[in-house]
């Protein structure tokens, strides 16, 4: 992978976590579940965090991070993820969350020494995203924001 091209994934990454915060967002104002709506603010600020250090990246490779497209959360994509079961939502995440995974690890390969903690971070977001929805999937829904909230101690 060269310069432009990780530079590339290092974007498509930022604006990734862009859609991730709304669409968590959204999903905690569309359940009528206090607990689940918590968790899904949780995954937001995961997000938001996460996207922040990709904007910091882009910026410290002379890269811009600003965009001018509004992100919104169709009632469409949205309707996708509560029409059926919690567990059918979360196996529709987890579809979306492993195949990030592996452009997150395609990045993490090629990834400069001084970008190694920054790319880990983003790879270990989405590795706790995944413990969440087969913590839910599961049914231990009591420690599905584990990993989450260590990272966003971190």
């Amino acid at each position: 992978m060269d310069r432009d091209n990780y530079i590339e994934g290092i974007r498509s990454a930022w604006l990734g976590e862009q859609f991730g915060h709304a669409f968590f967002n959204a999903m905690a104002g569309k359940t009528n579940d206090p607990i689940m709506a918590s968790r899904w603010r949780t995954l937001a600020q995961l997000e938001l965090v996460t996207g922040n250090r990709m904007a910091t990246l882009l910026e410290a490779h002379g890269e811009s991070a600003t965009t001018n497209e509004i992100i919104e959360i169709s009632d469409e994509v949205l309707q996708r993820y509560t029409e059926g079961s919690h567990i059918d939502s979360m196996t529709k995440m987890k579809a979306t969350i492993e195949s990030a995974l592996v452009r997150f690890d395609q990045l993490l390969a090629v990834v400069p020494d001084s970008d190694v903690g920054e790319i880990q971070f983003l790879v270990s977001h989405e590795q706790a995203l995944l413990t969440f929805v087969d913590c839910e999937i599961s049914g231990d829904s009591d420690n599905s924001l584990a990993a989450v909230n260590k990272l966003l101690e971190s």
